[in-house]
């Protein structure tokens, strides 16, 4: 009896670690990758440290680039000019 409870609690902690392996939001993720990109790492390199496909690093970056681009088309890229100051 004490064995299959000590077998019991195992196994379920061994499903939260399963648990908590996965990815809670993509688009968290895509921010972790961008920002591992913008500090010069390879998709390659990425792909190692986040245990994931060069292909999700891939859309990631192809994303980043539609939301800039409609950002920029939308007018969101212009700046506004500084008030001089006397």
């Amino acid at each position: 009896m004490v064995r299959q409870v000590g077998l019991g609690v195992a196994g379920a902690v061994f499903a939260l670690g399963l648990l908590s392996a996965v990815p809670a939001d993509a688009g968290s993720d895509c921010k972790r990758i961008l920002k591992f990109l913008d500090t010069g790492r390879t998709p390659e390199e990425i792909s190692e440290t986040m245990m994931i496909s060069v292909d999700q690093i891939e859309e990631c970056q192809a994303e980043a680039a539609k939301a800039k681009a409609a950002e920029g088309a939308a007018g969101g890229g212009e700046k506004k000019e500084a008030a001089p100051s006397h």
